[in-house]
């Protein structure tokens, strides 16, 4: 007579094959979960899948572990990571994605680990590391580098790699026994040297067969390879053009060219006002997460209490000019669908923006001190390509003042708007998410000015 009951042996072997056969299930789909997503795509790439399949990569292509990216001479590509990580490849640079765990509520279990097997990179670090700068991880075919939380450029081949900082600092070690392809974080057994953006036009070098890397002045030739330029003639060229531009489009269309769309823009700033504090709201909505647009400075080094800007060659990776003044741009994500750079006649609608980030600053004949954006609105009228924005400004010893301006939105997303006591300038990305104005606001005694970034 055979028994129903299960031995206790029996029992508990298979309550261990279930448990296995659901912990391979969860490694498979964890591993099958998309990491990434291509959200930029200039000229061709391909992806090589862990399993070798190869194909060509497109705008939206989901990023998974394992996945090896590579550009063609003329390739761009931009990734943007769950944690809101971000990597852009230039042409002829092939990247892997070695690891990417993002977990909010344990950091302790995240873990980034990219690599950069030759050309260049230019990676922004996102949440991950943010919770745990412990747990990222760029490795080049002879160099490690871990992060401060940071905005950095590596340009690398088998024999050299030569690392920059536009934001924050870096931490970079010989690739060794010592110090493995994989582990994390900067490393502990082998010696390493720092890199921060505040030390200036210098760069990290470390050569095959280097112990320790080097600290090195940035000739402009290795300024220009970064930015993807055959010369730093080229790259002086380039900058010199964007400047010029932008100078041009911050500047308002002669008087009366638009006199019914002024008409209509200054009803539209009459219903706008700032937004006030709800006492009842118990958690605070999330600032909008800008990516489209970047605000880049014309010098290595920011201005005085700048906070929001990136060097030139930084910001222009992937992106053309908008608008400028003497000390910043705002650069705009390219769009291969739209060469023509316009708004499309799709976007219709009144949309009130939220500000993500700003900057400002007050300058009076005592000096330039840090002054604040207490609060801000931007509504922009897409239908009738009118925009209208108020911004609250304060400083230390200052009576705060309010900028308001309105005006038209040209059809390439641009406006720009000057009166004796202010100036705003701005653009829209080409998908209508995104806007970004510089301002300058005159007051009695001096002259607030800053930049400003909104989402949706």
């Amino acid at each position: 007579m055979i028994s129903n009951v299960a031995r206790p042996s029996s029992r508990l072997g298979m309550l261990r094959s279930i448990a296995v056969s659901l912990l391979l299930a969860c490694a498979a789909s964890s591993a099958a979960s998309p990491v990434g997503e291509v959200t930029l795509l200039i000229g061709e790439a391909r992806v090589v899948r862990p399993n070798g399949a190869a194909q060509p990569l497109r705008a939206g292509d989901a990023i998974h572990v394992g996945d090896r990216i590579e550009t063609g001479g003329s390739g761009h590509v931009f990734l943007r990571f769950v944690d809101r990580g971000a990597l852009s490849l230039r042409p002829s640079s092939v990247l892997e994605v070695q690891a990417y765990r993002f977990d909010e509520a344990r950091p302790q279990n995240n873990e980034v680990r990219l690599r950069v097997e030759h050309g260049t990179g230019r990676s922004l670090t996102g949440a991950a590391t943010e919770l745990d700068k412990s747990r990222f991880r760029l490795n080049t075919p002879i160099a490690a580098i871990g992060v401060r939380g940071t905005d950095f450029i590596v340009q690398t081949d088998a024999l050299r790699t030569l690392a920059s900082v536009a934001e924050g600092a870096i931490v970079v070690g010989a690739l060794g026994a010592q110090c493995p392809e994989q582990a994390v974080g900067p490393c502990a057994g082998v010696p390493v040297r720092h890199l921060s953006a505040d030390m200036g036009r210098v760069v990290l070098e470390m050569r095959a067969g280097d112990t320790v890397a080097s600290i090195v002045p940035a000739t402009p030739r290795q300024v220009a390879a970064g930015h993807g330029l055959r010369s730093a003639a080229e790259a002086h060229a380039a900058e010199s053009a964007a400047f010029n531009a932008g100078l041009r489009a911050a500047e308002p269309d002669s008087p009366g060219r638009h006199r019914r769309l002024d008409d209509e823009a200054s009803q539209l700033l009459a219903g706008v006002s700032l937004p006030k504090p709800d006492p009842g709201a118990t958690t605070p909505l999330p600032e909008p997460v800008v990516t489209q647009l970047a605000w880049g400075r014309w010098t290595f080094s920011p201005a005085a209490n700048d906070t929001l800007s990136q060097p030139y060659a930084v910001a222009s990776i992937g992106r053309h000019i908008t608008v400028a003044n003497s000390q910043v741009g705002l650069f705009r994500a390219d769009d291969p669908s739209n060469p023509q750079k316009l708004l499309p006649e799709s976007l219709d609608a009144r949309v009130a923006f939220r500000l993500s980030r700003g900057q400002a600053s007050y300058e009076s004949p005592a000096g330039v001190q840090a002054a604040r954006i207490d609060g801000g609105t931007l509504v922009l009228d897409f239908a009738q390509r009118t925009f209208a924005t108020a911004l609250a400004l304060s400083a230390a010893g200052v009576a705060a003042k309010e900028l308001r301006a309105a005006g038209v939105v040209r059809p390439d997303g641009t406006f720009a708007v000057r009166d004796p006591t202010h100036h705003v300038a701005g653009a829209v990305s080409l998908d209508g998410r995104e806007a970004g104005y510089l301002f300058e606001r005159a007051v009695e005694s001096g002259l607030f000015r800053g930049t400003t970034l909104w989402g949706r």
